[in-house]
């Protein structure tokens, strides 16, 4: 059952820049006093930064002017307090705010892997897991970057514009108003980028995503390449990548370099009237040199903020893009819902119905992999699937598992429609083993008693001991306590072990992709005979590769052409082909 990734990867879904910002602002909600006390530091730190030219005047007119040696003393000493007192509120509210982002972030990550749980198999079949890789960490590590520089950057020099702009109109509102004409400038060129970069840092962030998702599937896939000797060509397709990102990088910096432009020329403007307008303030006021001097440091603290932000703009850019695709994963819909008050199995047989299942990808409704399939499988009998490669016999198995819901049609279990039923007990009473025989770091007690929490040692033991295993783990020093990942297991030994686990959540439906890998004859042995005891007594169905397993069922299943096409045991499809 395979699905075309490309054909549905990395949509890009169209959100405003303005709900994604105001989305991760609500994060912030459980940390308000945190946010406030924050909010109330940068306020206080705006007031000091202000009053510092203040207090420059104040010693150029008034204490120097005098002689006063004393007042210029406490002037100082006030100044210098008031540097240390912002100082020490840029440490402490940096501080918290490090760790009001961090633990959003925890929150966020949490908040999308239970998400990505929940999303139906075809999510994971149509996507690189690289390409998910890089949103769970790369992509959210950039939402806490972005959290970090909206409250102790952005906000604070927004404030401190504000209250610079204040202090302008308050020391001299005629060169004051000089400055602001060259605004518009700054308003109109600020507005015309943003909108323009943003999609860019999405591509880029994209196609970060791109080369993560190549450079996983290249490490999954290293022994092909070598044995093909691909690596050459490998390396060229990574370059091409490589390359890619490099061009789009090179866009958005650019974009950022103009916005750096607009504020040079913003402020160029600004400063030509302010001298324009100077001249006449000096004729017509006469102003103090005091004031001249504090106004000037105006200009200057003014235009700091200003460039600040505009320093950021990129990286502000490219978080928030970040962002939007994080909360895309957030935004997916599953494919899978249980119904309100679902049925739950009870005392059950095995007995299985298909009543004209039908079955395409979401996203390629048009192309049906099933059609009309209708078939009855009674209580413990033993089903071979055999057919080409993609004819759909993974497709039936997947959809008698809800792994993917029937485009049409209806299952049955006992009579019970499956998708009626808790996924719980669905997933209760049917186990799937495939071939890749997955085993998670950690013990064999661990490994064999996974998603069955209610299992003691003593059960497990049980488990290994009925299918064959035992023998080869006595043979390790920790025994049933040795770390799978540490022991070097052979791939004949993973499938008993996986045989354990299956065999200890005593399904009554057991669908079986029967391994195809090359293992030594006696662990053969040993899968075979440990399959053979955990098919006794239920219902099963086996993709099966094997000629002694076709021989061995019940009833043959041959798939193609968008159903099953013949349905018998081994002797009437042998004797029907031979007629």
């Amino acid at each position: 059952m395979s699905v075309n990734r490309s054909s549905v990867d990395e949509k890009k879904i169209e959100t405003k820049k303005s709900d994604i910002f105001f989305r991760l602002l609500k994060y912030t909600a459980s940390y308000k006093k945190e946010v406030i006390a924050v909010i109330a530091m940068m306020m206080v730190a705006s007031i000091i930064l202000v009053a510092l030219p203040l207090l420059t005047e104040n010693a150029v007119d008034v204490q120097i002017k005098n002689g006063n040696l004393k007042g210029l003393l406490v002037v100082t000493a006030i100044f210098i307090g008031l540097v240390f007192v912002w100082w020490l509120i840029y440490v402490i509210r940096v501080r918290i705010m490090a760790r009001v982002a961090n633990n959003i972030v925890l929150t966020i990550r949490d908040e999308v892997f239970a998400h990505l749980l929940s999303l139906g198999l075809y999510y994971f079949d149509s996507r690189p897991t690289g390409k998910i890789l890089s949103r769970l960490i790369g992509d959210i590590t950039s939402m806490k970057d972005m959290l970090k520089q909206v409250v102790t950057t952005i906000v604070p020099n927004i404030f401190f514009v504000i209250c610079i702009l204040i202090a302008m109109f308050a020391l001299n509102p005629i060169l004051s108003c000089a400055v602001i004409l060259a605004l518009p400038l700054l308003c109109v060129g600020s507005f015309l980028l943003m909108k323009k970069n943003y999609p860019i840092w999405y591509d880029y962030r994209q196609k970060q995503s791109n080369i993560t998702g190549f450079v996983h599937e290249s490490f999954s896939g290293i022994k092909v390449i070598q044995s093909f000797l691909a690596e050459g060509e490998v390396n060229k397709e990574f370059e091409r990548e490589n390359d890619d990102i490099r061009s789009h990088w090179t866009r958005a910096v650019a974009m950022g370099d103009t916005m750096g432009i607009i504020i040079d020329a913003s402020q160029g403007i600004g400063y030509f009237f302010l001298f324009f307008f100077a001249i006449f303030v000096l004729k017509m006021d006469g102003s103090s040199v005091g004031q001249l001097i504090a106004f000037s440091t105006y200009i200057g603290l003014f235009w700091q903020p200003i460039r600040a932000l505009a320093n950021m703009y990129n990286q502000l850019s490219n978080n928030l893009a970040g962002a939007g695709r994080v909360f895309e994963i957030l935004d997916e819909k599953s494919t899978l819902k249980e119904i309100e008050a679902p049925l739950t199995l009870s005392s059950v047989k095995g007995n299985v119905r298909f009543e004209n299942v039908s079955f395409a990808y979401p996203d390629e409704k048009d192309k049906l992999i099933l059609k009309d399939v209708s078939f009855t499988v009674k209580e413990g009998e033993k089903i071979a699937l055999v057919g080409p490669t993609g004819a759909g016999k993974t497709t039936i198995v997947n959809l008698l598992c809800r792994f993917y819901d029937a485009s049409s049609g209806k299952i049955f279990i006992d009579n019970n429609d499956i998708c009626k039923l808790s996924l719980s007990s669905l997933k209760a009473n049917v186990a799937v083993m495939t071939q890749e025989c997955y085993l998670f770091s950690g013990s064999i007690y661990e490994n064999v008693k996974y998603g069955n929490d209610g299992a003691t040692n003593e059960d497990v033991i049980t488990s290994c001991r009925l299918v064959g295993a035992e023998e080869f783990i006595k043979s390790f020093k920790e025994g049933y306590d040795a770390d799978v990942s540490q022991i070097g297991l052979s791939q004949g030994q993973k499938q008993l072990l996986a045989l354990a686990r299956t065999l200890l959540t005593n399904p009554k439906i057991l669908i079986l992709d029967e391994a195809t890998s090359n293992i030594d004859t006696h662990t053969e042995l040993l899968v075979q005979k440990g399959i053979e005891t955990l098919m006794k007594g239920r219902t099963c169905f086996v993709v099966a590769h094997r000629l002694s397993t076709i021989r061995n069922a019940n009833r043959i299943f041959v798939v193609n052409n968008q159903g099953i096409i013949e349905d018998g045991t081994h002797e009437e499809l042998m004797a029907l082909n031979q007629a």
